[in-house]
């Protein structure tokens, strides 16, 4: 029985081994073929509140890292740069909503902000009544920021409404990146 328990956690180990890995293999394949200079980092503790959606990564100014830069995992936007420290930083993750990025609509170039929740789904905001956006459309970064690159994959509309004021409408938006279950990232160095 001590046997059978013995390689059962054996098991488990290469398992999640094998799990990293993959991984870790699609984040070097995005390092490699990224068009930006990025550094692979690793988240190594996360937020303990529930008004903040942030995590800790293990590299910080000493690695080149500022306030600001744009964090990406192989699926798409992440958040950025919210606090470094010698060793380590602060990542606000694109759902909190403290966070605001300019962003498009990718088939119809509209243009809007998308902003956290605290929830599963982000929304964008500041579209006009008669914006062209549908469900299933894709949003991406505009571009319009030092620190997020043009084109950047936030994630897909799931449904649209209207503003309390009926004077523009919103989408709420899925992201491309499962954030509460990000374990590594690329910071996009500017």
């Amino acid at each position: 029985k001590n046997e059978i328990d013995l390689f059962r956690q054996k098991l488990n180990g290469l398992t999640e081994a094998s799990i990293e890995n993959e991984r870790l293999k699609k984040l070097l394949g995005l390092k490699q073929n990224s068009p930006f200079k990025v550094i692979l980092v690793k988240v190594i503790a996360r937020s303990s509140d529930n008004w903040s959606s942030s995590v800790i990564i293990d590299k910080g100014a000493k690695n080149g890292i500022k306030r600001g830069m744009a964090v990406i995992s192989y699926l798409g936007l992440a958040g950025r740069v919210a606090e470094t420290g010698k060793s380590s930083a602060k990542i606000m993750l694109v759902s909190d909503p403290d966070l605001s990025i300019s962003a498009i609509v990718q088939r119809s170039r509209q243009e809007g902000v998308i902003c956290g929740t605290l929830g599963a789904n982000l929304i964008m905001r500041y579209l006009p009544e008669d914006s062209d956006i549908k469900v299933d459309d894709v949003i991406v970064t505009s571009g319009l920021s030092r620190f997020f690159p043009k084109g950047l994959l936030i994630g897909k509309v799931i449904d649209i409404g209207r503003e309390y004021s009926g004077l523009s409408r919103y989408a709420l938006v899925k992201p491309a990146v499962n954030l509460s279950g990000i374990e590594e990232a690329l910071v996009i160095i500017p």
